[in-house]
């Protein structure tokens, strides 16, 4: 009996952790705004180079995720609602997924089964998770057009997020 319990409570105990490690919201999650968007280079699944000082002057929305992270998978289809919205486009938005630290491999098969339209950055070795303090996926950056960060969520709550990136978003574009 005792052989049984260990092989159900230790993968739930596993799957917690995981579960938690990915929505845990930063003390710190705010102390990005206000601040100049660092820039950094990646590449896509495609080895094409990204960089968020490409996007100045226009609104950038970098995500940054992983497809194991539940909160993620839930968030992306918001985010690819966000970056195939023409409207949106016209008004100078752009969104980047920064996927953190899986192969380029993982993430291409991912993008392409869910039919995901935004552009993928692969942070392979976590220094743009670094240099945006990302302590839980998903976390989910505005930048507006002049390069500053304009607001910063970190996880996903179904019932807020949206709206609330909506509204940020929103915001955003209507700075010139």
């Amino acid at each position: 009996m005792r052989k049984l319990g260990i092989k159900f409570v230790l993968p739930a105990i596993a799957i917690s952790a995981l579960y938690l490690s990915c929505t845990q919201p930063s003390a710190d999650d705010s102390v990005l705004v206000g601040k100049a968007a660092k820039d950094f280079s990646l590449k896509t699944a495609e080895g094409k180079s990204v960089k968020p000082s490409d996007f100045k002057g226009d609104v950038l929305v970098m995500d940054f995720w992983a497809t194991w992270c539940p909160p993620c998978r839930e968030s992306l289809p918001n985010l690819n609602r966000l970056s195939s919205d023409p409207d949106l486009a016209k008004r100078g938005l752009r969104v980047v997924a920064v996927n953190a630290q899986e192969t380029a491999d993982t993430v291409k098969m991912f993008v392409d089964k869910n039919h995901y339209g935004f552009t993928v950055a692969l942070d392979s070795d976590g220094e743009a998770e670094r240099d945006y303090s990302v302590t839980g996926l998903p976390t989910t950056v505005v930048v507006g057009r002049d390069g500053v960060i304009r607001k910063v969520f970190v996880g996903f709550d179904p019932q807020s997020t949206e709206k609330e990136l909506a509204s940020a978003i929103n915001s955003a574009l209507a700075e010139h």
